[in-house]
């Protein structure tokens, strides 16, 4: 693969994470003016602007298939799930916090492998998972000074965002990226508006205008993300992952003051330690 490719690539995964951190920062100050619901309902919709876009790019509608339903509609369900528990869980957490928890996803997705993909995990994996726990432990601070169950929910939201990227792995044989934004953007927008019920208010135009932006950049985020991986060398691109947490400590500090705490910044140091240990070791397994 050429070097400019590879560039490519890494810029597109650093400009994902800028945006997709940012749309996080848009989703905690919406989360004080409304419901968790509300908020994932509106912001799917403005999803659909850039999916519509790419899918004319490639083609039109009859070029997305749904060919897996079970596995797309497993990721949906994932997905729906562990965005309602982030949404509760950003509200009560600082940026850079709820970024570093969602780092231990390789993590855990490590752990599960041998159970749900049928892949081997050496001692050498499963130490730097033990580590990487460690490493999420000291962020979350089980009996520290800081509210444990908004941790708890993020930590949760990574467990499952582990089962989210299975799905995708078995999707990733018989689905293309649109179908798969297709499915999952419906799937968010439907358990949003199933809490109608649970204390809405109609968005002024203002608020609705946040939602766009939050919405439109959301799924512009995403398709760069997919870039990534298309230009680059996953073994080459995947580590400038971790930038995400630069961005989302600049916009929680620029947005919100807040500062991370020293326990944030050592965890978030051992978890990203331990998931480019984890990942070097499969790149080197696969070759």
């Amino acid at each position: 693969m050429l070097a400019s490719d590879q560039l490519k690539g890494i810029f597109c995964l650093i400009t994902a994470g800028a945006i997709l951190a940012f749309t996080d920062g848009l989703s905690k100050h919406l989360t004080g003016l409304f419901p968790p619901g509300e908020i994932l309902f509106f912001r799917s919709i403005f999803v659909f602007i850039p999916i519509a876009i790419m899918i004319w790019r490639k083609g039109g509608l009859h070029t997305v298939r749904f060919v897996n339903r079970k596995a797309q509609l497993a990721r949906g369900l994932f997905a729906v799930v562990t965005s309602f528990m982030f949404m509760v869980a950003i509200k009560h957490m600082p940026l850079a916090d709820i970024t570093a928890v969602m780092f231990a996803s390789p993590i855990f997705l490590t752990a599960l492998a041998p159970y749900f993909l049928g892949e081997q995990v050496g001692w050498r994996r499963w130490t730097a998972v033990a580590i990487g726990f460690c490493g999420t432990l000291l962020m979350i601070r089980p009996g520290g000074d800081v509210l444990l169950w908004p941790s708890l929910l993020a930590l949760g939201a990574t467990v499952l965002l582990c089962f989210r990227d299975i799905a995708t792995r078995q999707l990733s044989r018989t689905d293309d990226a649109n179908s798969i934004m297709v499915c999952t953007t419906a799937c968010v927008m439907l358990g949003g508006f199933s809490s109608i019920f649970y204390g809405w208010r109609m968005p002024d135009l203002y608020e609705l205008g946040l939602f766009m932006l939050t919405g439109t950049l959301q799924g512009t985020g995403q398709y760069f993300l997919v870039a990534a991986f298309l230009f680059g060398e996953a073994v080459v691109v995947a580590p400038f992952r971790y930038f995400s947490l630069i961005w989302a400590t600049l916009y929680g500090y620029l947005l919100f003051s807040d500062i991370p705490s020293v326990n944030t910044l050592i965890g978030a140091t051992i978890v990203i330690g331990s998931g480019l240990f984890i990942f070097y070791r499969e790149a080197r397994r696969r070759r």
